[in-house]
């Protein structure tokens, strides 16, 4: 798993064990999770990524 993707389930773990208190700006657990979502967009979409990881494994453009 990419670390982004494991970085934005872990921080939806937390946010169900904050609950509420997750959304709150007096915990950090919210801006970790906004911080983590960020990280995905930054490594390129989820989608784009398997293309390129098809295409190294097959040989196979998919375009």
């Amino acid at each position: 798993m990419p670390t982004g993707r494991a970085a934005v389930k872990a921080a939806n773990q937390a946010i169900q064990v904050f609950g509420g208190y997750g959304y709150v700006d007096e915990f950090p657990v919210g801006k970790f999770l906004r911080d983590a979502r960020v990280t995905t967009l930054y490594e390129g979409t989820t989608q784009i990524q398997k293309l390129l990881i098809g295409r190294a494994l097959t040989g196979i453009n998919a375009f």
